[in-house]
């Protein structure tokens, strides 16, 4: 990749989260989140070439209070909820993995051991399983997408799903 490409590609990220907080901080208010302001998100993890690697560059993000934060990466816009493991059913981890297959779910205590990882998809009743016997008491559900307008339409599809299973306090 050119300089000039490696400058496009940020300023892209960039302002597309920069313009979608202030979308999703008037479409979201009604649903009961508080948009916060974009900020630099330092020492996070992003699985390129079969394993997880530590960024140590910024990337930007904003949390979606309570519970969730959206994002991008140099390889994908995302978002991610913190679900508490007694508000987890079979049924909202099935219909979650239909719906998002481009996700993951880990743990918040060992967020490097992936009980889902759309790059090794498994069963939805091993995957409930595992969050089952798992001693973590809060799961990690992100999903990712190509664009900010992408991500958006997932994150309003993921509301509906949280909603209809109350994982959310909202």
């Amino acid at each position: 990749m050119k300089m000039i490409e490696i400058h496009n590609h940020l300023n892209k990220i960039w302002g597309e989260i920069f313009e979608l907080n202030e979308v999703l901080r008037e479409k979201l208010k009604p649903f009961g989140f508080k948009v916060e302001p974009v900020e630099e998100v330092f020492n996070a993890y992003i699985f390129l070439e079969g394993e997880w690697r530590e960024m140590l560059y910024p990337h930007p993000a904003f949390e979606i209070k309570p519970q969730g934060e959206v994002g991008a990466t140099i390889q994908s816009f995302y978002f991610v909820f913190a679900i508490p493991k007694e508000k987890i059913t079979k049924e909202f981890v099935v219909e979650f993995l239909k719906k998002f297959p481009k996700s993951y779910i880990y743990g918040t205590e060992n967020f490097l051991e992936d009980i889902y990882n759309h790059h090794s998809p498994r069963n939805p009743d091993e995957v409930y399983t595992d969050i089952e016997r798992s001693q973590e008491q809060v799961f990690q559900f992100e999903v990712e997408a190509e664009d900010s307008q992408d991500i958006e339409n997932k994150l309003f599809e993921f509301i509906e799903l949280a909603k209809k299973y109350k994982v959310l306090e909202i």
